[in-house]
């Protein structure tokens, strides 16, 4: 039996008689990770990877690669389904983090304290001319002076990091990034979406890349070297030229669209730090100038995102997912028909629980389905959408089914679970309907997804219009499919609502003026 000492931490004896590295999963941690990396049982103890040897000293001197290497592994699957990594917020600080914070809450009290005139008298009444004459100069004297005990206390080259560091964060020259990346992550996380937050990091870990090259570390830098560029960079030395030629260098390496989305972040980091007193501009402002135009010229090089053509919408009515959950296959026909009557978007559609499906008394009216603000994209995604009879038998088997199990206000997409990085339901159904997608239209269907379907909704509703279907107006449209109008007439001045019985008139003679005949047939067939 092999020994259980400190050498075998991490390490694993295979039957081969080969040793593999093993990282230990936190008891806390096993659902999270089970749910990560979708095991049958739901939980995962450890991961574990080969380290190709027989030896145990090489085993060991592999150990420490091949932990972080699985450590973020487990960290990566993590972070895409919305969990904390397995460290939490915890990591240890370095020798220039220590400082940087130490300076700040230095700057902080400095600033705090009076410019009165206080001047140090000598027995004799005169002025100590070496000594502060105010409160602010006395606690600045102070607090350099204990920087220097703490620089002395640590050995001579983390020492001299230190006091240079401190000093400079005090004197506002050169404020490193890192802990400022810090407080602005954590206060994103209090007020916008997981994703977006997730989006920031990726961005970060671009922009790490960048500095680590020019900075002259390497020319593809690892992501820890990178990392210790980014957070050790000072503030001050991010200018328009730097950031002029980060956009260039992305250029080359990326879609205009991304680029576009990296300098979005960045911009978005050093308006929170003008905010803060932190930085006295914005190197990113107008940065992104001439990238919307460069992305349009890009997507039709690639073939523009449209509609469905009427040959697609009926081979996706009537194909048949390569399923074997069925509750799956019914899934992916029954949003893919409301997709198109409702123009809703995927996660709106998956997120219908009871208590947002509409039950007029009258029953002549048309039923609706509700889009709340938590599920809505935008403020004006906030809307009740009118059923036609087509679609409505799917809402009501469905509504019939969640009564069934008892719930406060249960789900009418239950296979829908939340997932990803904002814990959405539509996270599954996208995962599905691209695979059914590429089934089922093949090369040829590219420049479409799910959104299609609302692009869908939009045509059948100029199509209806132009066939007199008088209640299909633009404005109408705007209303039904969560957008805000371009016209200014309509988005300020025009009733943000109208009567429900103009939506329903609406609705009706979409259908009835503006779908395909066969699309419809293949739709009353389905109900």
């Amino acid at each position: 039996m092999i020994k259980k000492d400190a050498d075998m931490f991490g390490l694993k004896l295979t039957g081969g008689r080969t040793w593999s590295a093993r990282l230990s999963i936190p008891r806390d941690r096993w659902r999270d990770v089970g749910e990560a990396f979708r095991t049958k049982s739901g939980i995962k103890q450890d991961s574990v990877m080969s380290l190709q040897t027989r030896d145990k000293n090489e085993a060991v001197q592999r150990r420490g690669a091949a932990l972080e290497a699985l450590r973020s592994q487990v960290n990566e699957k993590l972070a895409a389904i919305g969990k904390p990594p397995l460290e939490g917020d915890w990591r240890p600080r370095t020798v220039t983090e220590r400082a940087v914070n130490d300076a700040l809450s230095a700057k902080k009290a400095i600033e705090e304290a009076s410019t009165a005139y206080s001047p140090d008298r000598n027995a004799d009444g005169t002025v100590n001319e070496n000594v502060p004459t105010n409160e602010r100069d006395n606690l600045h004297h102070v607090l350099t002076s204990q920087a220097e005990d703490v620089a002395e206390s640590l050995s001579d080259e983390e020492g001299h990091q230190y006091l240079c560091t401190f000093m400079d964060t005090l004197e506002g020259t050169a404020t490193p990034l890192g802990p400022l990346l810090d407080r602005w992550l954590s206060r994103q996380g209090k007020s916008v979406s997981n994703g977006l937050v997730n989006r920031h990091n990726r961005v970060l870990i671009v922009f790490s890349e960048y500095l680590a090259c020019v900075s002259g570390i390497s020319s593809r830098p690892t992501k820890r070297q990178a990392q210790s560029v980014l957070r050790a960079f000072p503030v001050q030395k991010v200018d328009k030229k730097l950031a002029s030629r980060f956009r260039e260098w992305a250029e080359d390496r990326k879609a205009a669209n991304t680029v576009n989305s990296y300098l979005s972040s960045l911009r978005s980091f050093w308006t929170w730090l003008e905010a803060a007193g932190e930085a006295e501009s914005n190197p990113w402002a107008g940065m992104s100038r001439g990238l919307k135009k460069l992305a349009r010229k890009e997507a039709k090089a690639r073939g523009e995102k449209r509609p469905f053509t009427e040959q697609e919408m009926l081979a996706l009515l009537t194909g048949e997912p390569n399923s074997r959950d069925p509750r799956m296959v019914l899934m992916l026909h029954d949003v893919f028909r409301l997709g198109l009557l409702t123009g809703a978007r995927q996660n709106e559609l998956c997120s219908l629980t009871v208590g947002r499906v509409v039950v007029p008394d009258n029953p002549e009216e048309l039923w609706g389905i509700e889009v709340t603000e938590d599920v809505g994209k935008t403020d004006n995604s906030v809307r009740t959408i009118p059923l036609h009879p087509l679609v409505r038998p799917i809402i009501e088997r469905r509504l019939k089914a969640a009564k069934g199990t008892g719930e406060p206000d249960a789900p009418l997409f239950p296979e829908c679970p939340p997932g990803g990085e904002d814990n959405k339901r539509g996270w599954t159904f996208s995962k599905h309907f691209l695979r059914y997608r590429k089934a089922v239209l093949g090369e040829e269907g590219s420049g479409t997804d799910f959104h299609s379907t609302r692009r869908c909704f939009a045509t059948f509703m100029e199509t209806a219009l132009a066939n007199g279907a008088a209640a299909c107006t633009e404005l109408v449209c705007d209303h039904l499919i969560g957008h805000k109008s371009e016209r200014l007439a309509a988005n300020t001045y025009a009733a943000k609502r109208f009567d429900w019985s103009l939506y329903s008139e609406a609705i009706r003679g979409m259908v009835d003026k503006g779908v395909p005949e066969r699309v419809k047939e293949a739709l009353i067939f389905a109900s």
